[in-house]
């Protein structure tokens, strides 16, 4: 994790020069690094971090690590990501984003791939589409679609809601739904999660990522 932190102390110092942005780090600890519904970790935990700048005018950047485990030489992955979001009226807005993918340690073929995101935001619900031309470097493109959902209970605590769609290149070209539930708030300064994941992915050389599980994660941002 030291490459991690490095990092984002260098990127912290870049941006703080930067006028009118609003710089903010996140520290993060799950028991299981889930990326759209498969573990990344083999079920193990992760720490995570992370440092974004927002700028006045919807820009935005930034970077973001975690530990991985895909049963090879693999141990480190950071994304880059930069994109614009604004408002269309009071209900309505949106993203755009590009994500970069790298991983560390690797001594084959690197998985790195450049991934764009749009998301729409409409009252509770987020609609959420991202694709890849080149999904970790294996040459052949991956789609995802995903419905997120969030409902305020309280001040403190939300229930929210997952439903995934993944097609194309994925796992080999298997497509898989991926499904969550879970609640999330914040307390003592920390932000907090707890989710119960599922997916309906059933592929052998997949099973040590794709079992059904409890995720907790809590997060500090700085």
């Amino acid at each position: 994790m030291k490459k991690i932190f490095t990092g984002l102390v260098a990127a912290m110092a870049l941006v703080s020069t930067v006028q009118a942005a609003d710089v903010t780090g996140t520290v993060s600890f799950t028991n299981d690094y889930r990326f759209r519904g498969i573990s990344q970790t083999m079920a193990d935990p992760a720490v995570q971090g992370s440092l974004d700048v927002a700028f006045d005018n919807g820009v935005y950047a930034g970077i973001w690590g975690s530990n991985v485990d895909f049963d090879d030489d693999a141990n480190l992955e950071i994304d880059y990501y930069v994109g614009f979001s604004n408002d269309i009226n009071d209900d309505l807005s949106y993203d755009v984003m590009a994500a970069y993918y790298t991983y560390s340690g690797y001594s084959g073929e690197n998985y790195d791939y450049l991934e764009l995101i749009a998301s729409l935001y409409y009252s509770d619900f987020t609609f959420s589409y991202a694709y890849a031309d080149d999904y970790a470097n294996l040459g052949d493109d991956s789609q995802y679609l995903a419905v997120d959902y969030s409902y305020a209970i309280n001040d403190a605590v939300a229930l929210d809601l997952h439903a995934g769609h993944s097609f194309g290149d994925t796992w080999d070209g298997y497509g898989y739904e991926d499904y969550s539930v879970g609640l999330s708030g914040s307390a003592a300064g920390l932000d907090l999660s707890v989710a119960y994941l599922t997916n309906d992915l059933e592929v052998s050389e997949t099973d040590d990522y794709d079992d059904d599980t409890v995720v907790f994660t809590v997060s500090r941002t700085f």
